[in-house]
């Protein structure tokens, strides 16, 4: 009976932990990071790493519990990668124009401020053939380019951020979220 106990205590942390965002340790995600949070010690790293080793790390992840999300950098970058590669000829038309509507919400995905996209669409206009040296260029390898070119860009590379995008991305993953959860009770009531 105690280990039914525990067992419901543990499903419900890392059913209820889904939301969570928390940093955690080196230990990475899994129970080990819900049950020993934040403290960076080699100790309490131990602890969490021997928890998550349980197999109640791979649970996490399959299931996107357990502070095992796949948000931040690499949802943004799946997403910038997704839609160069739906929307790759109408990104090159407009990269080679110097501005459109593709390359307005390629620059959103890429975390750009307002301010930023005037000299976004500039930059992917003056250096197209860095951008896309062959037609053999691929959609990733468009994205990296463009990126390297936001870096080496001095009116870029502040506006234009990872931590911008992520939180984008992470923003629409919430909204996501409270509309797929909100969904069956609406349709349920009509």
């Amino acid at each position: 009976m105690r280990k039914l106990a525990l067992l419901g205590v543990l499903a419900g942390i890392m059913l209820g932990s889904s939301a969570a965002h928390a940093q955690y340790g080196m230990a990475g995600c899994g129970l080990g990071s819900l049950l020993f949070g934040r403290d960076n010690t080699v100790l309490m790293q131990v602890l969490a790493a021997t928890t998550n080793g349980t197999g109640m790390q791979t649970l996490g992840i399959t299931s996107g519990t357990s502070n095992c999300t796949m948000g931040g950098v690499v949802k943004a970058e799946r997403e910038q990668a997704a839609f160069a590669e739906v929307n790759f000829q109408d990104l090159k038309r407009n990269m080679a124009a110097g501005g459109g509507e593709y390359l307005t919400s390629f620059s959103t995905l890429l975390g750009c401020e307002d301010t930023a996209k005037a000299p976004l669409f500039k930059m992917t206009q003056e250096k197209y053939e860095s951008i896309l040296p062959s037609e053999s260029t691929t959609p990733v390898e468009l994205v990296m380019n463009v990126k390297s070119e936001i870096k080496k860009t001095p009116a870029l590379v502040n506006a234009c951020s990872d931590e911008r995008a992520v939180a984008r991305a992470e923003a629409k993953s919430a909204k996501s979220s409270k509309v797929a959860l909100a969904t069956p009770a609406n349709s349920a009531t009509k």
